[in-house]
Formats: structure tokens, sequence, C-alpha cells
């Protein structure tokens, strides 16, 4: 039960806005999605500068995609990295919240 608690503290946390949400960059993007800044820097930026381009772009494209959503992957390619951080931000957190929910279920089952 104190895991769920925390869990939920720890959800609604992440869903607050950022003091320095407009301070985000490529390296914060980076950080919190796993993929290099020079791979996010090719996929929202010019292909020609790097020469594996015609290698890794799909992968990368996907691995982006599916960190940020179809609306953080607009932002991204827009050159919105701010608002793409906000909404890798959200997902997480909507994520913690429903595991929150579904271990505090899973633990009322056991008790009851």
């Amino acid at each position: 039960m104190l895991f769920a608690r925390i869990a939920v503290v720890a959800a609604a946390l992440a869903a607050a806005p950022s003091a320095f949400a407009n301070d985000a960059t490529i390296a914060d993007l980076s950080r919190e999605t796993g993929v290099s800044e020079r791979h996010i820097r090719m996929v929202a930026g010019a292909r020609t500068p790097y020469p594996e381009y015609r290698i890794v772009f799909d992968r990368v494209e996907r691995e982006l995609k599916g960190a940020l959503g179809a609306d953080g992957y607009k932002y991204l390619l827009k050159g919105e990295v701010a608002a793409a951080v906000e909404v890798r931000r959200a997902r997480v957190a909507e994520q913690a919240a429903l595991a929150a929910r579904t271990e505090a279920a899973k633990a009322r089952q056991r008790e009851g």
C-alpha cells in the first residue's frame, strides 16, 4: 500500500509543469528517451550531414515515436523541444499512475 502512495505522489510530481520546462534541450530529451543527441538532431533536422542516416533513421524514428507519442514527435519535428519533453514527462507520469493503481488493486485483492 505504501508503494502505491509513493508511486501516486511521484506521478503527480512528474506531471506538474517544470519550472525549467522552457529551458529543455535536446540533451534533456536524449536523457529522457535514451536516444543519442546526434540521432535526435538527425531525425529532427537536416539528414545530409549524417552518414549513418540511411542505416539508422527508421529505427531511431520508431524509438522516438514510441517514447514521445504522436504529439510529442510532432512537437520535436516543429523544433519545439520543450513541448516534446513535457509530453514525454506526462506520458511517464500517466504510466506511473496506472502502475500505482494496478499495484493498489492487486494489494486489495490479496488483502480481501
